[in-house]
């Protein structure tokens, strides 16, 4: 089993390797999906993969974000020269970059994303069909999952510790529609770190155990190894590229002493104390297992704040002005960096002088009282944290900073040195099971002094700052030979560049080569009047739809129909499926496949329905350019729905050139979130029976810190639904979206009555009408306030 660490720069890299990571995933300035990291350039890429390689390590890069049409060929570029560096995979979420990699650079191995959010074995298989040689599963599934879709024999990944979002990856457009900062595009702001209230029915906020109401504590799986590990998966990530080194350090070195227990003896596997000490130490907002249980509730949620909360040391016993008396319950540094949580809030502070007993010391015990100079006015029984362990950071530090960045994981280098008279001078190294030998001078008799075995130990085995530790020696040597040491010097230096040479092969012969970024061809279907679609939540919203002029109308199914499904679904209604699918969920869903036309967000239903007839494919699959859209064709899709983060300009484009007919969103509150947790718990105690709910029966809202409301709901399986707080209205531009030549525009219904789902529809279909005879939309929106989302901004 691979463990794989996070280096958002180089020095984490080093952190990583040094501490125990067979892999790391990194990515360059661009397209990535956390361009606020440090990141690598092209030549700080060549010497981390020569400094991983030469330590038995893999580097991955990833390109883990949603590609525009005119970023195609700099992605396509960007593989190619990362493969010539040296990379071993390329981390992808974007369906169409995958296509075009494996098309245009069919060596690249592929890795995809978990921003493509893969839960399923059919998700897992169609994404090995396309190109895919390892799948990232998404964060939310339980062990019994993983092994469902480990049991594929597709190479799966995970992650085991560090940050959970709140909504499922790659879903999320919070910050995107808020903000413009796109997580799809690397740049997410975390509006689920903010503050938020709970509204109820009817307007009151629910008193809740704290504001955080998004942000969920950070994954550590630890426990959890031996299960993982039973499970079949391939590969444990650790999240934190946007993490100092010193994290990077501490959490690797834990996880790989505890995942070669796990794996040597997983019957008796425990977690040591000083193990979970130093996790808590490194970072945490609270620890969870996520989802891996299988429990999704209030527990999972760091209610109260949404950063490191480190860890608790002790509480004030005694209060001055400008002084405390800390109760000790860990032992405290002078250095460590301290968070004083009073009755007012908090402040952080260095430790700095320490006094217990009258006597200043540099460290003070646990047990003891120490005093303290405080920065801000405290009071008895307030809590006293550590959020920086000067010692752990000071240890980690050694393990990748100075003379130990190179030999802290030295590889060991057995030597054979002759050193006989009237024969070259000869050493051989070997190591990584590879032997090289170099010849120097002939040896002659010693004038003086002969060389002595205790020397040629010495001068060889100087072997700081290469990388290398010596092992064994075998040393042939006649007793009168005489020698220089620089000789020796100078055949060792030979030897270790050979052994280097040796270890860089397999990717030595690796060339730079043209890309040419693969032909997709355009759909000749083209429509002056578009279909209107409109999109509901109950079935009584859709047949008003259908009865106020929409083409079509398509019912959010969640579960298995509770009668036949033709008979629930009367004319011009299919299905839209659910983007979460569990693997013990998704046989639940074949009846509704069976109907005419269900759209999916999920690759797996994707796949399931297009082998029964046709199928479209919704803006949950992220299709943001026409080699997307192809490869949704190839996963037989027969429609496309268009991501919402487009612009007009650029849904224009992706209508030219995709192989599949175009559909937007042109009116409704757009799904912003989608997550495992419900968030309605916080009202409550939670029955989990979530089929009959009484919370669920109503939307709820989230009100932010500026006042705006995001309604709110839960479907049948737990699962939240946030919408975002404005809707969208495009009705001002129907105009530009016809001309950009769609095939259908579409109405999302979330919390709206019939009745006004009918008068939406109404209005959008006789503007389209109008649109299409020549005259203008109109100037006002249809609701107020409302959004124009990205269509004339885009995305960042």
């Amino acid at each position: 089993m691979e463990l794989l660490s996070p280096a958002g720069a180089p020095e984490a890299l080093i952190a990583a390797i040094n501490n125990g990571a067979d892999a790391v995933y990194l990515g360059l300035d661009d397209l990535n999906a956390r361009r606020g990291a440090a990141n690598f350039d092209l030549a700080s890429l060549a010497e981390a993969t020569r400094f991983a390689h030469l330590r038995g390590g893999r580097v991955y890069l990833t390109a883990n974000v949603v590609v525009l049409q005119a970023e195609m060929e700099p992605a396509l570029r960007m593989v190619e020269s990362a493969w010539a560096a040296g990379v071993d995979a390329v981390i992808v979420q974007d369906l169409g970059l995958m296509r075009a990699i494996r098309l245009a650079l069919p060596e690249v191995r592929i890795h995809a994303s978990t921003q493509i959010d893969a839960m399923n074995p059919d998700s897992i298989v169609a994404l090995s069909v396309a190109g895919a040689s390892r799948v990232t599963l998404a964060r939310e599934l339980s062990l019994e999952a993983i092994a469902a879709c480990a049991a594929t024999g597709v190479e799966i990944e995970t992650f085991v510790h560090g940050a959970l979002c709140y909504c499922y990856s790659g879903q999320c457009l919070m910050s995107s529609l808020i903000g413009r900062r796109s997580a799809n595009r690397g740049l997410c702001a975390q509006p689920c770190r903010l503050t938020y209230d709970l509204i109820d029915r009817g307007g009151t906020a629910v008193t809740a155990p704290g504001r955080y109401l998004l942000s969920p504590k950070d994954l550590a799986g630890i426990e959890h190894l031996p299960g993982l590990v039973a499970a079949g998966v391939g590969a444990l990530k650790i999240e934190g590229r946007m993490k100092a080194p010193e994290y990077v350090a501490i959490v690797t070195g834990v996880y790989r002493a505890a995942l070669d227990r796990a794996v040597a003896d997983p019957e008796s596997f425990e977690v040591l104390p000083a193990e979970r000490e130093m996790l808590e130490e490194a970072f945490n907002r609270g620890f969870t297992d996520g989802y891996l249980t299988g429990k999704r509730g209030v527990d999972l949620m760091s209610y109260t704040r949404p950063n490191n909360r480190g860890v608790l040391i002790g509480r004030v016993a005694e209060a001055g002005p400008g002084r405390a008396g800390v109760q000790l319950e860990r032992a405290l540094d002078s250095a460590d960096t301290l968070e004083l949580w009073t009755r007012i809030g908090r402040f952080a502070q260095q430790a700095g002088t320490l006094t217990v007993g009258g006597s200043s010391v540099s460290v003070a015990p646990a047990g003891t009282t120490v005093n303290i100079v405080v920065e801000e006015p405290v009071a008895v029984g307030d809590r006293v944290f550590r959020v920086a362990n000067a010692t752990l950071l000071q240890a980690a530090r050694r393990t990748f900073s100075g003379a130990s960045a190179i030999d802290h994981r030295a590889t060991t280098v057995d030597f054979e040195v002759r050193v006989r008279v009237g024969e070259t001078l000869l050493i051989a190294a070997v190591a990584r099971g590879v032997r090289v030998q170099v010849e120097g001078p002939e040896v002659a008799v010693a004038r003086t002094k002969a060389i002595s075995a205790d020397e040629i130990v010495e001068h060889v085995g100087r072997l700081g700052g290469s990388g290398y530790r010596a092992g064994a020696w075998r040393i042939d040597l006649d007793a009168n030979a005489g020698l220089g040491f620089s000789e020796l010097h100078s055949l060792r230096r030979s030897a270790l560049e050979q052994l280097d040479s040796a270890g860089l092969q397999r990717w030595a012969g690796r060339q730079r080569v043209e890309v040419t970024v693969p032909a997709v061809g355009g759909c000749s279907v083209k429509s002056s009047e578009p279909l209107v679609v409109a999109t509901a939540w109950s079935l009584q919203v859709a047949e008003a739809c259908l009865a106020a002029g929409a083409d079509r109308a398509l019912l959010r199914v969640f579960g298995p129909p509770d009668t036949d499904a033709a008979s629930v679904l009367p004319d011009g209604v299919s299905p839209l499926l659910p983007r979460v699918m569990w693997p013990a969920e998704v046989p639940g869903y074949d009846a509704w496949l069976e109907q005419a036309s269900p759209t999916c967000g999920n690759l797996g239903s994707l796949k399931r329905a297009s082998a029964r007839g046709d199928a479209g494919a919704d803006w949950p699959l992220n299709a943001l350019n026409p080699h997307t859209a192809a490869a949704l064709g190839d996963f037989g899709a027969t429609f496309l729905w268009a991501s919402p983060e487009l612009s007009g300009r650029q849904l224009a484009e992706l209508c030219a050139a995709s192989v599949l007919p175009i559909g937007c969103v042109v009116w409704g509150r757009l799904e912003l979130m989608i997550s495992e947790q419900c968030v309605l718990q916080v009202a409550g105690a939670c029955s989990r029976a979530c089929d009959t709910c009484e919370r669920r029966r109503s939307w709820w809202r989230l009100r932010d810190g500026k006042g705006y409301e995001f309604p709110v709901t839960t479907d049948r399986s737990g699962r939240s639904h946030i919408m975002n707080s404005v809707t969208l209205d495009l009705t001002r531009a129907l105009d530009e979206v016809v001309a950009a030549g769609v095939g259908a525009v579409r109405l999302d219904f979330a919390d709206e009555s019939p009745e006004r789902a009918a008068d939406v529809v109404g209005a959008v279909r006789s503007t389209l009408t109008a649109v299409a005879g020549g005259a203008r939309p109109p100037d006002e929106p249809l609701v107020k306030p409302a959004t124009s989302g990205h269509f004339y901004r885009g995305v960042l």
